[in-house]
């Protein structure tokens, strides 16, 4: 069951071990992801997030986390969105496309 709350200008959403923070500036919103391994072995996270306003202004991102070791938190950020498609939503939704993994086999 995911979460959602605010962080001053941030939105954050805590999805089981992803956790997807959302901060809206001038050309697009600031998107950082962090995943936490909880495996015994590296993994590798495949997440594809999508921000919107929910009236029109929807962008993506698929992020890729290699090798994550076992207890660690792999993270990874980029702005969403573009100057092109008008102002970024002021309050962010924050959407989980996909999330998927692959643990190392050694």
């Amino acid at each position: 069951m995911a979460s959602v709350h605010s962080e001053g200008r941030t939105r954050v959403l805590e999805y089981g071990d992803l956790v997807v923070r959302a901060t809206p500036e001038g050309n697009g919103v600031r998107t950082e992801i962090a995943v936490a391994n909880t495996y015994e072995r590296d993994a590798t996270y495949s997440v594809q997030i999508s921000i919107a306003d929910g009236e029109g202004w929807t962008a993506y991102n698929r992020f890729w986390l290699q090798d994550v070791p076992p207890g660690e938190t792999g993270r990874q950020g980029s702005v969403i969105g573009s100057k092109d498609m008008g102002p970024p939503p002021e309050v962010p939704k924050i959407y989980v496309d996909e999330f998927s993994h692959v643990v190392d086999k050694k």
